[in-house]
């Protein structure tokens, strides 16, 4: 979880909670924080501050506050239609192709202070493989994503059997809406669908703007033969700090995964700094570097991305240098999010990825948003 960030206001959402009545105006809703992977629907997580404010709101069951709480729960969810064209390298596969995404989540609070995450996922997302959409291919609804996060003290606690790698990530490195087809900080927070199993994790935001957070993911700790924590299993930690303000910010991501189990270990290092000019677009500046276990050459990119509100909606473009393992890429973005309604928005662009002493890819892509 991240990071990019639009940021969506929920007051629809939060009024599938019966019996909640309160407007986002009367309660101060703030935002959802985000979910990496979809960035048009920011709902991986609920911020405490929003938890609280949905127990101020409900009656019944628990006590939180000196009033009674009643669980209640919010069903979110989105569809996202993906039409385009793509040439990649080497390949004549420049037809038409349309692919689609569709996940449900659902958001739970027994205390008010409490919060039970669960996602619902599936997609044939393959070719047309935008960071807007989910790259994966799920013939069924799966349960992709399954946690409980409850508050101890100033920290917050996050534990369950499917903990995303980037699920618990304080530091935003980036301001950019990461909407289309490049993803920042790809090493170190790059929510690869391969790095989820059971995780802990614990982060704390102060009111002065400094936060921080820690995780440990196990990604076969679903296997009994490698287990949780083990030597035999793939375990991923990854920690982060930064700071946060009006108009600018930043952090550091550090993440280590072992080559215990059936992948390679590797080390990664990356931040970034963002800032909003007044009468200017938004600026987020990223740099990450992967440095893999064994005698695997290091990667790193360099990112820069810019956001700019143009009629109603909002123009972005990005460029990329990536490194990867002395192959150097050279890629480019530029797309347009037009809202057609709170619950519909289409989105259009173009992006180029030119690969060093290879054929480039290229792509037009136009993507259409439900949210419910």
């Amino acid at each position: 979880m991240k990071t990019f960030q639009q940021l969506l206001a929920a007051p629809a959402a939060i009024a599938l909670l019966n019996p909640l009545t309160a407007s986002s105006a009367e309660t101060g809703l703030t935002d959802i924080s985000s979910y990496k992977k979809n960035p048009e629907i920011n709902t991986t997580t609920l911020t405490q501050q929003t938890v609280l404010e949905i127990a101020d709101s409900s009656h019944n069951h628990g006590k939180h506050s000196g009033i009674d709480f009643k669980t209640s729960t919010k069903m979110m969810g989105q569809a996202v239609f993906t039409t385009g064209f793509i040439d990649t390298a080497g390949t004549a596969d420049n037809k038409l192709t349309s692919e689609y995404s569709f996940m449900l989540m659902t958001h739970t609070s027994f205390t008010g202070e409490d919060h039970l995450f669960a996602s619902l996922d599936q997609g044939n997302h393959n070719d047309l493989q935008m960071d807007s959409s989910m790259n994966m291919v799920m013939n069924s609804l799966t349960v992709s994503s399954l946690f409980y996060q409850f508050p101890v003290g100033d920290f917050r606690l996050t534990a369950g059997p499917l903990v995303d790698q980037d699920d618990v990530i304080s530091a935003n490195t980036s301001i950019y809406s990461d909407a289309f087809r490049l993803s920042g900080m790809r090493f170190g927070s790059s929510g690869a669908m391969n790095e989820t199993g059971p995780g802990i994790a614990i982060e704390n935001t102060h009111s002065s703007g400094f936060n921080g957070s820690i995780s440990l993911v196990a990604d076969d700790g679903e296997n009994s033969t490698k287990g949780i924590f083990t030597r035999e299993g793939d375990d991923i930690l990854t920690a982060s700090i930064g700071y946060d303000s009006n108009n600018y910010g930043g952090g550091l991501i550090y993440k280590r995964s072992d080559d215990n189990g059936d992948s390679n270990g590797v080390k990664t290092l990356g931040g970034g700094v963002y800032f909003r000019p007044e009468g200017f677009p938004t600026i987020s500046v990223m740099y990450d570097t992967s440095d893999p276990e064994g005698n695997g050459a290091n990667s790193k990119a360099l990112m820069v991305g810019l956001d700019h509100p143009i009629g109603n909606g909002v123009a972005s473009a990005a460029f990329e240098s990536h490194d990867n393992a002395g192959t150097t890429t050279t890629n480019h973005e530029v797309y347009y999010n037009y809202p057609v309604n709170d619950s519909v928005s289409v989105q259009g662009g173009f992006f180029s990825e030119e690969i060093n002493g290879a054929d480039n890819t290229q792509g037009v892509v136009v993507e259409t948003f439900f949210t419910f």
